[in-house]
């Protein structure tokens, strides 16, 4: 039977994520096969600020000897800086 696996990460700074800014994540414990998905949120409630827009690009697994690596970037594509953001991963393993 497969099982739903949930991790949720998140980011402040000590200063914004600017239009065009982006981080590298990455996150381990996971096996060979597991279907991996992520998306990220951002802070939302600034009324000058309406659409703060994330995307998640460079979605990728790494494999080593050592074990495997999903690796992903999150980009602001929005108008707006980004005081923080969420990022939630969810892996489906059989």
């Amino acid at each position: 039977m497969a099982t739903v696996n949930r991790a949720f990460f998140s980011w402040s700074g000590p200063g914004d994520l600017p239009p065009g800014g982006s981080h590298g994540w990455w996150m381990t414990g996971f096996k060979y096969g597991d279907a991996l998905s992520v998306t990220a949120h951002p802070v939302v409630g600034n009324p000058n600020a309406l659409h703060r827009v994330l995307a998640v690009e460079n979605v990728r697994v790494d494999g080593t000897p050592s074990g495997l690596t999903f690796r992903f970037t999150v980009r602001n594509v929005g108008g707006f800086s980004i005081p923080g953001y969420g990022v939630g991963i969810s892996y489906i393993s059989a």
